[in-house]
């Protein structure tokens, strides 16, 4: 009996331990857009898009393990956009999103030609410093000199294609506080922009144009004067007109008043 009753306590211990050793485990399912943060430096555009497609700004953001370095509105050609970035030495990936709620994906960038393709394509300007600019174009940009450039501005000329512009045309970009600020799309552009550059000469430094005189016209009295014929008074008073010249044809008599033909 006494040993029963030893037995009695440790029974009724065991479903406590089976209960203490048991494991809460809880899954943390995180949105399977983006794996981690170096993933995303491993991928370029394409695969970020192929990843991406479907998902939200807001995917992102929770997917990342760091926060975003920038995350900002841009306005381009009639329509807003989202724009979420991020920066890991030398190296860049931004993300387009619609600004609309749900503000869905649009597109990666992940090189400066990337860029240039989505500032061209969506008419707007996710930004692109002059550093990057050189790196990824090289030789094949040429800074263009020019004495009307303010300081601090740097002017490149690039035969530019991309996969929507797959026959080369020359493109201008302008870099301010090294960081792309325009775009100019043709020569015509380019020029209008350096054209606006040019000191304004003022009107006091401008000598007074003085207007053309317009001739005078001269107006003189009528004057009459006596051809032939007239009253009495105009005999008398009027100057006569000496060897004038026929004006008018002579009027021919009628036979009526020709006394030779009234016979």
């Amino acid at each position: 009996m006494k040993k029963h009753l030893f037995l009695l306590p440790l029974l009724l211990l065991l479903p406590f331990c089976a209960w203490a050793q048991e494991e809460w485990v809880i899954e943390m399912q995180g949105d399977p857009a983006i794996d981690s943060i170096s993933s995303v430096f491993e991928k370029n555009a394409k695969e970020l898009s192929r990843k991406m497609r479907g998902k939200t700004r807001e995917n992102l953001l929770y997917s990342m393990p760091i926060v975003s370095n920038k995350d900002r509105i841009v306005n381009g050609a009639g329509a807003e956009y989202a724009l979420v970035e991020y920066y890991e030495g030398d190296q860049f990936r931004k993300f387009l999103f619609h600004a609309e709620t749900p503000q869905t994906f649009i597109t990666a960038a992940a090189t400066a030609a990337d860029v240039l393709a989505v500032n061209k394509k969506y008419g707007i300007n996710i930004g692109l410093t002059q550093a990057d600019f050189e790196s990824f174009y090289k030789e094949k940009a040429q800074i263009q000199k020019n004495d009307l450039l303010p300081t601090g501005s740097a002017l490149y000329k690039l035969a530019y294609k991309d996969v929507n512009t797959p026959k080369a045309k020359n493109r201008w970009f302008l870099f301010e506080n090294k960081t792309l600020s325009k775009t100019f799309e043709n020569a015509a552009e380019k020029n209008a922009y350096l054209d606006s550059l040019k000191p304004k000469e003022t009107i006091a430094n401008q000598p007074a144009k003085q207007a053309k005189p317009q001739p005078r016209k001269q107006t003189r009295p009528v004057r009459k004067a006596l051809i032939s014929g007239g009253t009495a008074t105009d005999r008398a008073y009027m100057p006569r007109v000496v060897n004038p010249k026929p004006m008018l044809p002579t009027p021919k008599l009628s036979t009526a008043t020709n006394p030779k033909k009234s016979r």
